[in-house]
């Protein structure tokens, strides 16, 4: 045999064109096969960036489409209607009477008793079923929905500003979608640094679990594993929380743990490099 002919796993037997790396496309659908993960590893570095920020924008659009699509309904619900005169004045809410509002997935408290309420209380109330939660005390608004959860003080108005119930309905909540628009853009690209940093964190194990196997792989096949070892898991949250009556979180370590097990499984898969 010519020592000079090298068979490279990129070649299909004895043809020397090289195997293209997966596109965009193609690499949604192999990150979810692991016994396909040597493609993947061929990927360019551009490539692998674009993917992954594709997919935390997509992710991202539609995680705002649905909230703003909720928010929507909430605000066109007749419940508006039904809540006593107030305004806010002077950095706080004056209201005649409490407000409680409770039909299907959708909670709205609103009082004046007491000064406004937290994360906490209103992660409560999502576990109770709900996933539209608007809670607004004496000086300050909070709202969750779909799991994603906003405040506003009323002191940051501004002393000369009045908010009356008609300027909530007409002004307020077209108002709030802007500002949620802002907030998904930072958002987003928090998500898509969050995302690399994670999978940076598993390159680490990723490296243990490649000398545990005796397996011969470079760092950029281990990274790019890493990566995409992510997107399982990543689609997976992202669906669920999608679905307003489905109230399922998947826990942080869960996570991690089917992450690394599909990872490992990956590596495992992947030919030493010779």
């Amino acid at each position: 045999m010519d020592n000079n002919y090298y068979q490279h796993p990129g070649y299909y037997g004895n043809n020397p064109e090289p195997e293209k790396a997966p596109n965009i496309f193609q690499q949604f659908v192999l990150a979810f096969i692991p016994t396909q993960y040597s493609r993947l590893t061929k990927v360019r570095t551009g490539s692998m960036i674009g993917f992954v920020t594709l997919l935390a924008l997509l992710a991202t659009i539609l995680s705002f489409v649905s909230v703003a699509f909720s928010f929507s309904a909430i605000s066109g619900g007749g419940w508006a209607d039904a809540i006593p005169e107030f305004k806010v004045a002077d950095g706080r809410l004056y209201i005649d009477g409490d407000f409680e509002f409770d039909e299907g997935g959708t909670y709205v408290y609103i009082t004046d008793e007491i000064s406004g309420f937290t994360y906490d209380a209103a992660s409560q109330i999502e576990a109770r079923g709900y996933y539209n939660i608007i809670l607004i005390g004496r000086d300050r608004i909070s709202i969750m929905q779909n799991g994603e959860y906003q405040q506003g003080d009323f002191r940051n108005l501004g002393d000369d500003m009045e908010i009356s119930k008609d300027w909530i309905v007409n002004t307020f909540m077209p108002l709030m979608m802007v500002f949620m628009a802002v907030g998904y853009l930072f958002f987003f690209v928090g998500r898509v640094f969050w995302y690399f940093l994670c999978a940076a964190i598993y390159l680490v194990i990723a490296l243990i679990i490649s000398s545990i196997l005796k397996k011969q792989l470079p760092a950029g096949a281990l990274f790019r594993t890493a990566v995409y070892s992510k997107v399982l898991m990543f689609v997976a949250v992202s669906i669920l929380d999608l679905i307003p009556f489905v109230n399922v979180s998947v826990s942080l370590i869960l996570r991690i743990v089917i992450t690394i097990g599909f990872m490992a499984f990956a590596i495992a898969k992947l030919p030493d490099r010779d």
